[in-house]
């Protein structure tokens, strides 16, 4: 259905899927009056390979318009930092999408400082996903998070002692966080549907 939008992501959109929701609430409350449905499935636990592998019911069955995916970071954490390897199962991931649906994809990148013993792993992961558009560029979308977060940091330091971080000591995303990742989502979103 070209009006039913489909979000998965894992623990990039918060331990209880905080991101998601808060985006389907914000698309509403931007457009109250527009024909949206939503499906959310997050946070995602299984691996890339098992939510490739039940595709076919958990992502091409809902037969969304759009599909949002903020994976990489639960996998980059069981794959111990290993992006060629992530990078191949997302791969397999996204073009079973493109296959088998019609739907336009937002793929969501990962701000290295989730990682920051493996920032270069996860700088691989991103330039993965960001070639990812070039398969199919007028339904493919990058929604680049991790530049963003990276230019709000940089904003943030300008305040001194009066910035707010976006990630914990041990490197989870703070509310902050989880709320800019909100935010940037419903930007995205609303900017792609016009």
């Amino acid at each position: 259905m070209e009006n039913r939008i489909l979000i998965i992501g894992d623990e990039l959109f918060g331990p209880q899927g905080e991101v998601a929701a808060r985006c389907v609430e914000m698309l509403l409350c931007r457009k109250p009056n527009r024909p949206m449905q939503f499906s959310v499935n997050a946070p995602v636990l299984p691996s890339l390979s098992q939510l490739l592998a039940r595709a076919s019911s958990d992502i091409i069955g809902k037969q969304a318009g759009r599909i949002v995916l903020g994976l990489g970071l639960s996998e980059m954490k069981r794959e111990g930092g290993d992006a060629a390897k992530v990078s191949e199962s997302y791969g397999a991931l996204v073009d079973e999408i493109l296959k088998k649906t019609q739907s336009f994809l937002d793929l969501v990148t990962v701000p290295k400082d989730l990682l920051p013993e493996i920032d270069g792993q996860v700088l691989a992961l991103d330039d993965f996903i960001r070639a990812q558009a070039d398969k199919c560029p007028d339904r493919v979308h990058v929604l680049d998070f991790a530049a963003h977060a990276e230019k709000f940091k940089e904003m943030q330091a300008e305040r001194g002692k009066f910035a707010r971080s976006l990630y914990s000591d041990d490197a989870k995303p703070t509310s902050l966080c989880l709320t800019l990742l909100s935010l940037f989502l419903q930007d995205c979103i609303l900017d792609t549907m016009k």
